[in-house]
């Protein structure tokens, strides 16, 4: 029995759980699931799904809407790099179609990814937006954080 308890809670933890939604409104460095954004005003994030490694939420600005699914423990993304990694920034992979939705996908060169989606082509303001994001992964504690995500077990 002890075992059967054991490995529900293990599969449990793997599971991602819906977080209440809640906006965080900028101007404010956020760092949320791997993602760092210095949020400019008007900006605004809400946090949508967390988990053990990762999570999502929407990011609202003047360049539109992105949904964003970090992750702070991942491997590289598949694809195309068209975007070379720098020391201030991440690599940027090729827009490409995934279920029905446009999908970037940005990559540190460690364990820390993010994949941003949209329903239309991404906008060279996206593309702008998407190219001050910084990512930082699990074991990191980024600073200068005003706005962040949080893990619980709540």
């Amino acid at each position: 029995m002890k075992i059967v308890i054991a490995v529900a809670v293990m599969l449990s933890m793997l599971v991602a759980t819906p977080a209440d939604a809640s906006d965080i409104v900028g101007p404010g460095r956020f760092c949320g699931y791997s993602p760092m954004i210095d949020l400019r005003d008007g900006e605004k994030v809400t946090t949508l799904e967390g988990g053990i490694h990762g999570g999502s939420f929407r990011w609202e600005g003047v360049f539109g809407t992105l949904e964003v699914y970090g992750i702070g423990w991942a491997r590289r993304p598949k694809g195309r790099i068209v975007k070379a990694h720098s020391s201030n920034s991440p690599a940027r992979f090729a827009q490409k179609r995934v279920e029905g939705l446009y999908q970037i996908a940005i990559w540190n060169g460690e364990h820390g990814a993010a994949y941003f989606t949209s329903p239309k082509p991404f906008t060279s303001p996206q593309l702008e937006a998407i190219d001050r994001v910084e990512l930082f992964e699990e074991g990191q504690s980024p600073s200068d954080c005003k706005l962040r995500t949080i893990f619980s077990w709540e």
